[in-house]
């Protein structure tokens, strides 16, 4: 799981650095200036920009993510979400933040707030939501859902180059996916004989033998 994720490390190391008030906006490169405070916002700002206190905010939630105080950067981060709840990026830090925590559900909603809310707008964020709800299928072991879900990450990629996507991942992913199944497929067939002579029975029913390869 670990490895399939490593190059969204970089944009975590970006976002997740304690001391940089603004590092959870300036991350995304964004060139919106918020009119009411002069913050700059990152691409994909609702009008008129994050307020202070919700830059405030995320900074605080980096900050205790970043000392694995994961469970107070899901409060900070949620704080943030209440001061402008139109802000994807605050729903996405909160999705990291309840993966880091175990909270597998809660995450799984964050970033699906946090897709609905991007798309076009802020084209490489959703790109990251897109791979983190990829992923989070897998983890739950919902495999054709989670086919689907890097078809969608793939089909993104591939419309916005930009967005700094990664679209051999998901194929990657899904080619992973589909040797899993096949290779459990096969082994059902071994499953079915160890059933059969679970209790001391001795397996001698030629039609349930694996085909020859």
């Amino acid at each position: 799981m670990t490895a399939r994720r490593n190059h969204f490390a970089v944009t975590l190391s970006a976002l997740f650095v304690s001391g940089l008030a603004l590092a959870p906006l300036a991350a995304w490169g964004g060139s919106k200036r918020g009119q009411d405070d002069g913050v700059d916002t990152g691409a994909g700002a609702t009008k008129g920009g994050p307020s202070r206190e919700y830059v405030k905010a995320c900074a605080q939630g980096n900050a205790k993510y970043a000392a694995r105080d994961f469970a107070g950067a899901a409060e900070a981060f949620q704080k943030a979400i209440e001061l402008d709840p139109d802000q994807p990026l605050g729903q996405y830090l909160l999705g990291e933040a309840e993966l880091a925590t175990g909270n597998l559900t809660e995450a799984d909603a964050a970033w699906t707030r946090a897709s609905n809310q991007s798309a076009e707008g802020d084209a490489a964020l959703h790109a990251r939501t897109l791979f983190c709800l990829a992923d989070l299928k897998e983890r739950l072991k919902k495999w054709d859902d989670a086919r689907a879900a890097w078809q969608v990450y793939i089909d993104w990629a591939n419309r916005f180059p930009a967005a700094n996507a990664f679209p051999v991942s998901g194929q990657s992913r899904q080619q992973a996916i589909d040797a899993m199944l096949k290779q459990d497929r096969l082994y059902e067939v071994v499953r079915r004989r160890i059933a059969d002579t679970k209790d001391g029975g001795v397996y001698n029913d030629p039609s349930k033998s694996p085909p020859a390869r």
